[in-house]
């Protein structure tokens, strides 16, 4: 093998390395500098039916995995009744919301209960929104056939 290709394989094989490292660096990089959510997913934990008098907490779950809000990240949350505007909030970590429904409050049958979610961060310059719907009207009855007719066909 002459020495010119000796030179030129050994600079490849440096590349390769070089490579490898750099590769790593973005690893450990992006794992220490954990990404803005693109998605919440939120958990009714109490159980509790949507009626007056009871509370009910939605545990937000981030993804992808890893993800986190930056420290300045502003959440919010609007119900879209306003006998709940005082009602419903979030915590600090935007992934706990509490909803405290006050005596004589009735959900409308028309217009089931619907909490906008809303985070949004100045630093990652992006934002994220999500519904928690608590409960939806039941669905209809489905129509059972109460009797059968049968006519031979051959």
């Amino acid at each position: 093998m002459s020495r010119r290709r000796k030179e030129y394989h050994r600079d490849d094989l440096i590349k390769e390395e070089l490579d490898e490292i750099l590769q790593t660096e973005r690893e450990i990089l992006h794992a220490l500098h954990p990404h803005f959510p693109t998605h919440v997913h939120f958990s009714e934990i109490t159980m509790s039916p949507t009626e007056a008098g009871n509370t009910q907490v939605f545990t937000g779950t981030l993804a992808p995995a890893g993800s986190a809000f930056p420290s300045d990240t502003v959440f919010t949350v609007t119900p879209n009744d306003t006998a709940l505007t005082s009602a419903v909030t979030v915590d600090e970590t935007g992934l706990i919301v509490t909803a405290v429904y006050p005596t004589g409050w009735v959900e409308s049958t028309t217009t089931p209960l619907v909490i906008n979610y809303g985070a949004s961060s100045a630093s990652a310059g992006q934002t994220l929104t999500a519904t928690i719907t608590p409960s939806a009207p039941p669905a209809p009855p489905a129509t059972f056939p109460t009797s059968i007719t049968f006519t031979q066909t051959s």
